[in-house]
């Protein structure tokens, strides 16, 4: 039965994976919805099938123009650090590897995640809407790293300890914008926000002006991010960026907050997403996935930011070859 279940999960693609998580969207506490969306964007099905089936790895990176890591079995046990749920994921972890190895075929893979996600609320003591969008990347990192990999002890970590507020905090404070003084209600395009981006590290946040692009804003914080992500530049701040014109799509990012907080994507943002072939990017202004150049801020704005870029477009086309050929 294991083998079977193992045998469907593989066969998921990206557009199996984004079915199965808008069905289980209203089940997901509120502080995670974007973020599960955000991680299967940012550890897309179709990018390690193109390493997984390559020959040469370092060849196929290069052929994607990949920069920064993109390999999911490198950084399993990290890679889903901006879900609140990832404080469950020890236990997760280990629930899921266990469940997998038994389960029967017959359900629907979000009942599968459904079912681990109540053994595990109950194992923490925690809501099932709390770690059913955590039990969700599991199923999607148990697809790309494999049953032996996956089942071997998590490796050292904070685990959600860096979060010191509840859930239903979070999202309020993801809802809340910076005040303006006094006479705040008078200010228009002298408002200022923050911008966080990484949620459960203190102190990684930069201010922004009211309709100033996240990029430009980043660029005001001259700490040495350079020093812990190769791909940002010495000054110009956390996001990785070479253009500030949707020429080269290193600066996509996840939103978490809500994204009524930005300006909607514009049409050169949508005309170019399909060259970078980012997964998540819907083209109407709720999309949880964006390039921050073309972002305006008009509010607080909380992000995810990947751990790598490239123009992966070159798969889709691919793809779309491969089934005009059939």
């Amino acid at each position: 039965m294991a083998k079977d279940f193992y045998a469907s999960l593989a066969q998921q693609d990206d557009a199996a994976w984004a079915r199965t998580v808008s069905e289980l969207q209203a089940s997901i506490h509120p502080v995670d919805r974007s973020a599960t969306r955000i991680w299967f964007a940012f550890f897309p099905v179709k990018l390690w099938r193109a390493f997984e089936q390559s020959s040469d790895s370092a060849a196929t990176a290069k052929q994607l123009i990949i920069k920064g890591n993109a390999l999911l079995l490198d950084q399993v046990d990290a890679s889903a650090e901006f879900l609140y749920g990832h404080r469950y994921w020890p236990q997760v972890k280990a629930a899921v590897s266990e469940y997998a190895a038994s389960a029967a075929i017959g359900l629907g893979l979000a009942e599968h995640i459904k079912a681990a996600a109540k053994h595990v609320a109950q194992q923490v003591n925690a809501s099932e809407a709390l770690v059913l969008g955590i039990t969700a990347v599991a199923f999607g990192a148990l697809q790309q790293v494999g049953a032996e990999r996956f089942k071997q002890p998590v490796a050292a970590g904070a685990y959600g300890k860096r979060w010191n507020k509840s859930a239903e905090q979070i999202v309020a404070d993801r809802a809340k914008d910076d005040g303006q003084g006094l006479l705040g209600f008078l200010k228009s395009v002298d408002k200022r926000y923050t911008v966080n981006f990484r949620e459960c590290a203190p102190g990684s946040t930069f201010k922004i002006m009211h309709e100033q692009d996240v990029t430009m804003a980043a660029k005001l914080d001259q700490r040495p991010h350079h020093l812990q992500d190769a791909r940002c530049m010495a000054g110009e701040g956390p996001i990785p960026i070479e253009c500030r014109t949707a020429a080269c799509g290193t600066c996509w990012v996840g939103v978490l907050s809500p994204t009524e907080k930005i300006s909607p994507p514009n049409d050169r943002e949508k005309n170019k997403w399909r060259y970078f072939g980012y997964e998540g990017f819907t083209g109407e202004p709720e999309s949880p996935i964006r390039l921050a150049c073309q972002m305006k801020a008009q509010g607080n704005v909380t992000l995810a930011i990947p751990p790598w870029c490239g123009m992966i477009g070159k798969l889709d086309e691919a793809e779309t070859a491969k089934a005009a050929k059939a």
